[in-house]
Order: C-alpha cells, then structure tokens, then sequence
C-alpha cells in the first residue's frame, strides 16, 4: 500500500502542513461569531496574516485603540506577522474639521467611508511612528477603519480622532436639537422641558428660550449641559401658552437654529367645533378633537339661551369625550350657537366671555333649518278669462310680520286626486297685502276643474291649502 504524501510550506513566515490524500485533512479557520458593539465602540478583528485574508481568527470590541502587545495580541495569533482591524460607524451630527492622530510601529492606515486619510505602512522593528490628518467630516453617520500589521518586533497602535474645536477652524454650526417635549405642572404652575441628546461631539451647551404665543421676542431662559430645565417662570393666570425651542452651542462658540418650536397650554383649548343637525330627531351633534394633555380634566358644553328675557350661556353638561348630542331642537331657521370650555386638572377654566365670538376656535354658529310652516292659508278667487280660468290668490296679513314669501294655486280635474302647480310665485311687496294671479288656460270644455292656493316660505314649507272651489268650464 503505497504512503501518503506529506507537504510543508511555509506561508508568509509561518509553517503550515498540508496532508495530500485521505489521510489527514486540515480544517479550514473557523469563522468567528458575529459581535454586535455598542454605539460608538470600535468591532476588532484579528487576523494571522497581514492580508487581512481569511476569516478572523477572533472578534470583539475595543472602545479605544490604544495597545501594545509584546506577544501574542490574542489565542491563535503569531507573536509577528499578523493584522488587526479596528471599524466604528457613528453618527457625527453637523460634521466640521476633526483631527485623526495615529501612532505605530510597522504599519497603520486609517480610513473614513473607505478613503485613506494616514498612511503609514512600513515594517519599523520597535520604532513608533506618528502621523496626524486634518479631516472635513461631512454630517450624519460615517464609518472610520483602522488597518494594523505587525511584521515583527513590538506590536504598539494607537489611533484618535476629534474635533478642532477653535473658532478659527470650525465655522460649522451644530444640529437643532430634537426630541423637545414639555410637561406642565398646574399646581406649581411651572413647565419642564427635555429635550434629546445632540449628536455633536463639540457640544459645549444648550440655550433654552421662551416666548409667549403672539409674540416675536425669545427670552432665555437658561445655558445648561442638561437635557431638562423646569423654567421658574410661574404662569400668572394657568392660561397664556408659550413657545419653547432650545438651541445647541459648541465649544467654538457656533449655536444652532432652534429646535422646533414647542406650545405649552397650561390651559388645553378646543382648536375647532364643528357640528350637525339631525331632522329626524331634532338634535344637534357636536364634535371636536380631543385634547391629549396629561393635564387635561374635562369639558363643559354651553349653548346660548334665552333666560329670563336676557341671552345667556347655559352649561348643558360635561364630559371627558369629544362629541356631544343635544336634546330636540326646534327647527326654526335661527342660528343657534354652541361653545365648549376646557378645565385642567388644576381646576382653572376657559375663559367664558357672556358676548358671542365668531373667531373663538371654540364657539359654533349652527344654522337649524326652518321647519316652521306658514300658519294661514290665503284667499282663492275664481273668474274667467281668454279660453280659460282666472285664479287669484291674496293673503292680508300685514308685510312686517309675514311668515311667506310667495303664493301657490294648484288645479286638478274633478273627481281625481293628482294635483298640479299652475302657479307658484312671489308677491309685490309694494302693496299692502300679498297677491298674485294666473289665467289657467287652455282648458276642456264641459270639465269641472276644483283648485286651491297655499303660501310657502323660503325654505319650502307650506301653509295650510285655502278652501276648494270648483269651476265648469262651458263646451265651445
């Protein structure tokens, strides 16, 4: 049985065994498991070449590279002639000029998004060497590598970057702060306000400003390295609202735009109302959105109402939702008008006004149809005319306190029950009672045709129908 043959190499300084035939088989490197670092912490690899070919012979996170090695930097690397690469995504907020310094012996290359910013690739035994690059880093996230070979000797690495934070060097303004949210407290009377940490790594500080909504002018109100502020400002009366916006400083002295502007109502208001009226039941139904502040308690609807000969606002109820259906109303074609106040959980009310407001956000003006019919029937006269029948329709009651505003005469064959409009017009208002006439004709001879008139309003309602007459008409 012939011998297997056994080959020795030797591969970038290092002996390997290579087993030809079945006899023995070498197993290939294991790739190391996956390793999620934390924000801003380096992933490190290590390699047993200087190729950075292969799978890793081991993987973790390093959160500054900063090393010397006088062996073996890790269980399965060679003391000499091996690799390791360092690799960090992060955010840089606005960006601007940083300072990458490095220092090594052998060889150390440093990369951002893949572009070699430090070259410094020689095998120098024991000797350090160092190299630093001045970098624009654009804004929002980047990834920085770092590439180490140690050919033999001492293995030393260390690498930093920051920012130049001179304001002859950076001009570059810091992001607006986000994330700002506000919490009122009705007892104090006080609001706080917290807001997201900035992405910057030069931030020296954050203004907080205040101004009251309907104004232009912002007041600060504190520079704090916190991300919270209660302002001390005691709300006089638990119902003017403000505006913060907090802005990000950097240690050059370059401030943001603020961030966006955030209303604090220590009182919740209703920004809209909106509402129906149902004819089948007589009831309007109020909607409007509803309010989500943690310090909001209930609402109270209010509908304006005659009282004792004076017009005043009449609380109808509270609730905690957003809608609300009155009782019967009466269809009279007036304008009714709703409102709906909110109370805090201080106890503090919207202000309630006795006078109407057709801007308040919180006041309805609702038109109620009119479903009030004219109360008399006018009076029908009958003669003839050309071919035909001279119908009049009059009503006397007096111009101011008419109900109508036109006349209608209808006709139908005797003996049948469909009716049909031969006239439905308005009146001369100059005269002193209220009338209009129609020549129905041409008509069939030796027929009796009954007619009848009624008023109606502008909304289409009708009075009662005036008494029947009935008309022949003669043959030829």
């Amino acid at each position: 049985m012939p011998q297997k043959s056994l080959v020795v190499a030797r591969v970038g300084g290092v002996m390997s065994a290579v087993v030809l035939g079945s006899l023995l088989s070498a197993a290939p490197q294991a790739a190391a498991a996956d390793v999620t670092c934390s924000t801003n912490v380096y992933k490190r690899t290590f390699y047993k070449n200087t190729s950075f070919s292969g799978s890793p012979v081991k993987t973790d996170c390093d959160s500054a590279i900063s090393e010397s090695w006088s062996g073996k930097p890790a269980s399965g690397v060679p003391s000499d002639n091996f690799g390791v690469r360092w690799s960090v995504t992060r955010d840089f907020g606005s960006g601007g000029p940083f300072t990458f310094a490095a220092s090594a012996t052998d060889g150390i290359r440093v990369y951002l998004d893949g572009v070699r910013k430090i070259n410094l690739w020689k095998n120098t035994g024991n000797t350090a060497r160092s190299k630093s690059a001045n970098v624009t880093v654009p804004s929002g996230k980047h990834t920085i590598r770092v590439d180490y070979v140690n050919w033999s000797g001492a293995a030393k690495v260390k690498y930093t970057y920051k920012p130049r934070t001179t304001a002859a060097h950076d001009k570059t303004k810091p992001l607006a702060p986000t994330g700002v949210k506000t919490a009122y407290n009705t007892k104090s009377r006080k609001t706080k306000v917290s807001w997201s940490a900035n992405k910057e790594m030069d931030l020296a500080s954050y203004v907080l400003y205040r101004r009251p909504v309907g104004s232009s002018t912002w007041t600060k109100v504190t520079t704090t390295t916190a991300r919270s502020h209660t302002d001390p400002l005691v709300n006089p009366d638990d119902r003017t609202p403000y505006y913060y916006e907090v802005r990000a400083k950097d240690k050059a002295g370059n401030t943001s735009t603020g961030s966006k502007d955030t209303i604090v109502r220590p009182l919740p208001v209703v920004t809209s109302l909106t509402g129906t009226y149902a004819k089948a039941t007589g009831k309007v139904t109020l909607k409007w959105p509803l309010n989500t502040e943690p310090h909001f308690a209930h609402y109270t609807v209010l509908s304006k109402d005659l009282v004792d000969g004076a017009w005043e606002w009449v609380p109808l109820g509270t609730t905690k939702g957003n809608t609300w259906t009155t009782g019967p109303v009466t269809a009279d074609g007036e304008t009714r008008h709703y409102r709906v106040l909110v109370t805090n959980a201080g106890g503090t009310t919207t202000y309630n006004p006795r006078w109407l407001d057709a801007t308040a956000t919180n006041e309805l003006w609702l038109d109620i149809p009119d479903g009030i019919a004219p109360a008399y029937a006018p009076d029908l006269a009958l003669s003839t005319c050309a071919g035909g029948v001279r119908a009049t329709a009059t009503d006397y009651t007096p111009a101011p306190i008419r109900d109508f505003t036109g006349l209608e005469i209808e006709r139908r064959t005797a003996g049948t029950d469909t009716w049909s409009v031969v006239l439905h017009q308005g009146y001369d208002p100059r005269l002193g009672y209220a009338t209009a006439t129609v020549c129905d004709a041409p008509l069939a001879g030796g027929h009796t045709y009954e007619y009848r008139a009624r008023t109606y309003d502008g909304a289409g309602n009708h009075s009662p129908s005036s008494d029947i007459r009935a008309v022949t008409v003669p043959v030829g």
